[in-house]
């Protein structure tokens, strides 16, 4: 009972949230400002404002990147701590999908770049020697993932073999994980294998998927699951908009200092 409780509970505070986001007006007055600097003054009035608080014009774009990263990181860590016990270390491990191009990069035995370095969760797998990498993703508890990597180079294969490792297995629960996990994988192989970036309508499909798995799957853990997954599109959603305009402006400027 203590569970079903615990779950309750978690269930109010990101229902809080989710009605919290960002509705479609906000994302269209924010697409309609050109300036980075009137986009961020924007946002810190919008329900948006949690995730881009602290940011700034004259940051760089690794320390933009690097600010949601962390911001996703922690609120991840937050989600999970509402949780019972057992599905706590399952969320935690969601908050890997943001680095796992960068995962792979360094696993595939890549020079670690500054901003990786820079990152203090990153840093930790930027070994000169590859095999000290591994190593260190497998004192980390990613012991399964880095296996299959080892067997098969499939980095994604391994992600799911070690969060269906970490996640209690319920059968009240099996039906909606598996239709989150299908979800995941599918949005996954369609990013791997599209000859052009996701558009937005690509994102949109998917927020419906994952708002029909929320609204279905409530006061389950794959509610809690589907919740931060949106979490990380609207993320992704404001990284590819700060992106766009720091760069028109940096590009600007140079063009201007080389005339």
């Amino acid at each position: 009972m203590a569970g079903l409780s615990t779950l309750a509970y978690a269930q109010a505070r990101v229902q809080s949230r989710y009605g919290a986001r960002a509705e479609a007006d906000v994302w269209l007055k924010l697409h309609n400002i050109d300036d980075l600097g009137s986009y961020l003054q924007a946002a810190q009035q919008s329900p948006l404002r949690p995730w881009v608080q602290g940011l700034s014009r004259i940051h760089s774009s690794h320390d933009l990147e690097l600010a949601l990263r962390q911001k996703y990181r922690h609120h991840v860590d937050e989600v999970a701590s509402w949780l019972p016990s057992a599905w706590q270390a399952p969320v935690r491990w969601l908050k890997t999908l943001v680095d796992l191009p960068a995962l792979h990069y360094l696993m595939s035995g890549g020079e670690p770049l500054g901003w990786m370095r820079a990152d203090p969760v990153l840093n930790a797998y930027t070994a000169d020697q590859t095999n000290d990498r591994l190593l260190a993703l497998r004192g980390a508890g990613s012991r399964i993932m880095v296996d299959e990597w080892q067997q098969s180079r499939a980095l994604l294969s391994g992600w799911f073999l070690q969060w269906q490792d970490l996640r209690p297995k319920t059968m009240g629960f099996e039906r909606g994980l598996r239709m989150f996990e299908h979800q995941m994988r599918d949005q996954f192989h369609r990013l791997a294998t599209q000859q052009s970036p996701a558009s937005g309508q690509d994102y949109e499909v998917l927020l419906d998927r994952l708002r029909l798995i929320f609204r279905r799957y409530a006061f389950e853990p794959t509610a809690v699951c589907a919740y931060l997954f949106v979490v990380a599109i609207d993320l992704h959603h404001i990284r590819s908009d700060l992106m766009q305009r720091l760069f028109f402006e940096r590009g600007q400027v140079l063009e201007e200092d080389l005339r």
